[in-house]
């Protein structure tokens, strides 16, 4: 990406300048589904870190004798997640002559929604990194992501895996690559499977699915816009339950404005505090699988 002082005179906004600043507001608004997706707490004012407490269930209940006693006592078990906010921000620096040419109010507007979309893309690639560290992983590198390993990752995170978390509750949210969610389309789709009779959920879902608001076995399928193919053209999605993850936002945006007079420009900043971990590792599967480009 370009970086550096923008000028009236760069030669991507000499024309048609107000059109393209205001297609450019809206371009990738969509692409990052992800901080909707799990748990967002506030820290506290006066706080450093935030500091919870997840507590793991207790054995089950006791079958009673009459006239004896129950002696058996049971324990709260505090599992305690620890998460310290950091900073994040990005500087836009236009001249003075770009702002009275394109209008003050104009570009200053344009620059603070692409600066926003510019943080929330940061806030879901952190959240791609917690994807890492889910242990149930599926189907692996090189290979396609078909409905069974969708179907089994759905059994998986609804079976009481864990004797302290059980399963995980619903609702439950996928964010795949956009080449994942072919796979998926072209596995339910093809006529050779039980699916694929392109009747019923296989031609509802051919004819949807770009929209956002698809489901398979009730579950959400969000394109992540900000998912990336490695070197091998896989890519890494995950299946979860909201409270598998947790982000701690310290405050909101602090938007900032500085004049450079002998400079002839005007800086512009947006910063926002946030922080991000795992919180209960069998509520969520990693997606990884093939995404080599189609075309």
């Amino acid at each position: 990406m370009a970086t550096g002082l923008t000028l009236s005179t760069t030669s991507n906004l000499t024309s048609g300048q107000a059109i393209m600043i205001d297609r450019a507001r809206v371009a990738f608004e969509p692409a990052a589904p992800e901080p909707e997706t799990i748990a967002m707490k506030q820290l506290p004012t006066g706080h450093y870190q935030f500091s919870s407490n997840i507590y793991a269930r207790l054995s089950n209940a006791d079958a009673l004798t009459e006239g004896v006693d129950l002696s058996s006592v049971q324990q709260f078990v505090a599992n305690n997640i620890t998460i310290n906010p950091s900073e994040h921000g990005l500087l836009v620096t236009q001249s003075k002559r770009l702002r009275r040419r394109q209008g003050d109010s104009d570009a200053a507007s344009t620059a603070g929604t692409l600066m926003g979309i510019s943080i929330r893309a940061r806030q879901a690639l952190d959240i791609h990194a917690v994807w890492n560290t889910f242990t149930k992983t599926t189907p692996g590198a090189t290979n396609g992501l078909d409905i069974t390993e969708y179907r089994g990752s759905v059994a998986y995170l609804i079976t009481d895996n864990n004797s302290a978390y059980g399963p995980a509750p619903m609702p439950l949210t996928s964010v795949l690559h956009a080449e994942q969610i072919s796979d998926i389309i072209l596995d339910i789709s093809d006529p050779g499977t039980a699916a694929g009779t392109r009747f019923g959920l296989s031609a509802d879902m051919l004819q949807r699915w770009w929209r956002g608001s698809d489901r398979l076995y009730g579950i959400p399928i969000l394109h992540g816009g900000y998912i990336a193919r490695d070197s091998g053209d896989d890519a890494k999605g995950a299946i979860y339950a909201r409270d598998s993850m947790v982000m701690v936002e310290e405050g909101q945006a602090e938007a900032t404005e500085e004049d450079d007079n002998s400079l002839r420009v005007i800086e512009m900043g947006l910063f926002k505090s946030w922080g991000e971990t795992l919180q209960i590792d069998v509520h969520g599967v990693e997606i990884f699988s093939d995404a080599e480009p189609t075309v």
